[in-house]
């Protein structure tokens, strides 16, 4: 679900700057928290180094669409769920 680059259906945008029709790349996943450091380091080693679905039991991550402007290189992000 919060994989990157995991696409849905296509969707528009317009760049708030330029007006340019946006390219969409996606919806991805923002790492906003979680256990880091020694203690992510260590729940990482006893839980034998868990897999990308587990990782995400200890990471917050917030799950937006990405639109990037060809013209500008504006991004946008759309809310998709998370946290």
């Amino acid at each position: 679900m919060f994989g990157f680059g995991e696409h849905q259906a296509v969707q528009n945008a317009t760049c708030p700057c330029c007006q340019t029709p946006m390219e969409d790349k996606g919806e991805h996943g923002i790492r906003m928290g979680g256990l880091t450091g020694m203690l992510g380091a260590g729940a990482a080693l006893v839980g034998g180094q868990l897999a990308e679905d587990g990782e995400e039991a200890f990471e917050k991550k917030l799950a937006v669409q990405v639109f990037v402007c060809p013209q500008c290189q504006e991004v946008s992000f759309k809310y998709r769920g998370g946290l």
